[in-house]
C-alpha cells in the first residue's frame, strides 16, 4: 500500500513481523515476551500468596479467641479452686472436716429395687453396677470398710440393688 504526501512516496507494511527482518529483532521479541510472561506468572503467584495469607491470618484469629476462651475459663477455674468456699466443699467431702454444730447431710440416689430372681438385660446389669460403684466413692472410707469387713452379705444386697 503506498500513500502520497505532498509529493513524496512511503509505504506502510500491512504485516508488522515478517521473515525479511533481522534475526536480532526477532530473538529480542521473543524473550521480551518471555520475560513478560514471567512477571505475569510472579504477579499471579504472589496474589495466590497473598490470599493463602489472609487465610492463614483468619485461622490464626479464630485459635487465638478460642485460646482466649479457654484461657479466661481457667482462670476462673482457678479463681474458684484458690477460694475459700471451694477449700472448704474440699474439706467436707474428701476430708470429713465439719464445723463444730454443723451437720453434714449425704444424698445419695434411690437404689432401684430388683425383684429376687428376675435377670437384668445387659445395659441394666451395667447401670446397677455403675450405681454400685458410685454408691462405695461417695462413702466414706471408714464405713466402706466397716461394710467389707464386718457385713459382706449388705454389700452383695447393696450390689444386686435389694
Amino acid at each position: 500500500m503506498q500513500f502520497s504526501i505532498l509529493n513524496s512516496s512511503f509505504s506502510i507494511p500491512l504485516v508488522a513481523f515478517h521473515p525479511g527482518e533481522p534475526l536480532s529483532r526477532q530473538l529480542t521479541i521473543v524473550i521480551g515476551l518471555t520475560v513478560v510472561g514471567f512477571m505475569a506468572f510472579g504477579l499471579a503467584l504472589s496474589f495466590y500468596r497473598n490470599i493463602l495469607f489472609d487465610q492463614t491470618l483468619g485461622d490464626m484469629r479464630k485459635q487465638n479467641a478460642a485460646m482466649a476462651r479457654r484461657n479466661d475459663e481457667a482462670r476462673r477455674e482457678l479463681e474458684y479452686m484458690n477460694s475459700l468456699q471451694h477449700k472448704d466443699k474440699y474439706a467436707k467431702e474428701n476430708l470429713g472436716r465439719v464445723r463444730e454444730h454443723e451437720k453434714v447431710l449425704i444424698i445419695t440416689p434411690a437404689l432401684q429395687e430388683v425383684p429376687f430372681g428376675e435377670e437384668l438385660d445387659a445395659s441394666g446389669v451395667q447401670q446397677q453396677e455403675a450405681r454400685f460403684l458410685e454408691l462405695l466413692r461417695q462413702m466414706p472410707p471408714l464405713e466402706h470398710w466397716q461394710l467389707f469387713l464386718f457385713q459382706p452379705e449388705r454389700v452383695e444386697e447393696l450390689r444386686r440393688g435389694v
